[in-house]
């Protein structure tokens, strides 16, 4: 175990002897190894000086594309915003045309159609007043149908002479105009701001044109606020224009063919007149009365319309009763009073064929009848009766009191008032003779001044 164990021994010593060599050999290397060390600082130490004016150059730069970024966002935004602002305006316009397809779809009375229209007009181009001029067909001269705004009464006064002014000149030339400014333009018609005492500052005027013809023109005026009219204006009112000149010429068509018809059914009545002389005129009278009543309890035109027709023909039926009866100066049989009791449903019978009048028939055949239901043909009793028989009734009374009949001399009208207010709830409705009498007050109700029985008009 000793042998063992020097031998160990032995083998020990020679590593000690190297370690000690590598020890002192490390020793001797150290310095270089620091002048390396020392060298890569310098190196770290001049990257970094290097560095510093390279980041102050890239923050510079950053800075430069964030302020151009900045602006091209502010630009982008301002275009979003005029995008949004251009999309508003063009639905607006577009909702003025639908709403002009409405209005123009709405009515065949004229006057109530060209109001509508420049109503819509003043409004969709934010314009302070509107008007359409028609042109006269046989001088060419412009009038001043229908007007909006402030002085919209006195323009309708002014004739504007043919191809004077800026609406003579667009229907002329059958050119759109826009006027930013008025009194530079040597065309604009001052005539017309000296009558109506309206201030004229910018217009924009475009021609009605219907099948290739200048039917007249419609102008929007001052436009309301700082901004002018533009040509998006001109565009928007030259559809409007475009819409009505057709609707105007058919209402034109309509209202031909309607004061045709009417003065056929004036004919007719007249006819009917012209039988007994003292019934001469009776039919326009009555029927003057009954649209008076129908006006003043603010009944619809169409509803107006109906009471004209049926006054006007509400005897039509004694076209088929004898003359002998008509005419006969003394009082009638009960046989002769039954007979002359039928008029209303002869009348009746007379029409029907006539599809026009289906409407009207009812009035012909009720005007006789009594509130109280004591009435002819039918019996019908308060508002079973139709509304234009219970009308044409109080009219029809109050003119057969106020006129000569061969069988008496006329009532004064003040006695004739005192028998409607009377009868007022049994033979007649009580709401229309209020009506009578309200109109008669307000210088509505006028009869002849022919010498009176029972007192003065």
């Amino acid at each position: 175990m000793s042998a063992k164990r020097k031998k160990k021994t032995v083998h020990a010593a020679p590593s000690k002897a190297k370690a000690a060599k590598s020890v002192k050999s490390m020793k001797t290397a150290k310095p270089a190894k620091s002048a390396k060390a020392a060298h890569s600082a310098r190196a770290v130490s001049s990257g970094a000086g290097d560095a510093a004016p390279s980041i102050s150059a890239q923050t510079a730069a950053l800075r430069r594309q964030l302020a151009e970024l900045t602006l091209e966002l502010e630009t982008l935004r301002k275009a979003a915003t005029g995008s949004a602002g251009e999309i508003h305006e063009q639905i607006r316009r577009l909702e003025a045309l639908a709403d002009a397809s409405t209005v123009i779809n709405s009515t065949l009375d004229l006057k109530e159609l060209l109001k509508l229209v420049m109503e819509l007009a003043a409004r969709s181009l934010r314009g302070e007043a509107s008007s359409i001029l028609l042109k006269d067909k046989e001088t060419g001269d412009l009038l001043f149908d229908v007007a909006t705004g402030s002085s919209a009464e006195a323009m309708k006064t002014i004739r504007v002479p043919r191809g004077q002014g800026i609406a003579g000149h667009v229907a002329e030339t059958a050119e759109c105009v826009l006027v930013p400014d008025c009194s530079k333009d040597p065309r604009f018609f001052k005539e017309a701001d000296k009558k109506s005492l309206f201030v004229t500052r910018n217009i924009v005027a475009v021609p009605l044109i219907a099948r290739g013809e200048v039917i007249g023109v419609m102008e929007v005026l001052n436009r309301i606020g700082d901004a002018t009219f533009d040509d998006g204006d001109v565009m928007l009112l030259r559809a409007l224009g475009h819409q009505s000149a057709v609707a105007i010429q058919n209402a034109q068509l309509f209202q031909d063919v309607e004061t045709g018809f009417l003065s056929t059914v004036q004919a007719l009545a007249q006819a009917v007149d012209a039988k007994d002389s003292y019934t001469a005129g009776h039919s326009s009278r009555v029927t003057q009365y009954s649209v008076v009543i129908a006006e003043e309890l603010g009944l619809d035109s169409e509803i107006v319309r109906r009471v004209r027709l049926s006054g006007l023909l509400h005897d039509v039926g004694k076209i088929g009763i004898q003359d002998s009866v008509l005419g006969k100066p003394g009082k009638l049989t009960d046989e002769e009073f039954a007979v002359m009791k039928s008029h209303p449903v002869v009348g009746g019978h007379i029409l029907k064929p006539v599809a026009q009048l289906a409407d009207v028939i009812d009035g012909v055949i009720s005007h006789h009848e009594r509130f109280d239901g004591r009435g002819y043909p039918r019996g019908l009793k308060g508002e079973e009766i139709p509304l234009q028989g219970r009308i044409i009734g109080v009219a029809d009374a109050f003119d057969a009191m106020t006129s000569h009949r061969v069988y008496r001399p006329r009532l004064s009208d003040q006695v004739a008032l005192e028998e409607l207010k009377k009868h007022s709830g049994t033979q007649f409705d009580s709401r229309m003779v209020d009506a009578f009498l309200a109109a008669f007050d307000r210088g509505l109700i006028v009869t002849d001044q022919t010498p009176l029985a029972g007192g003065n008009a």
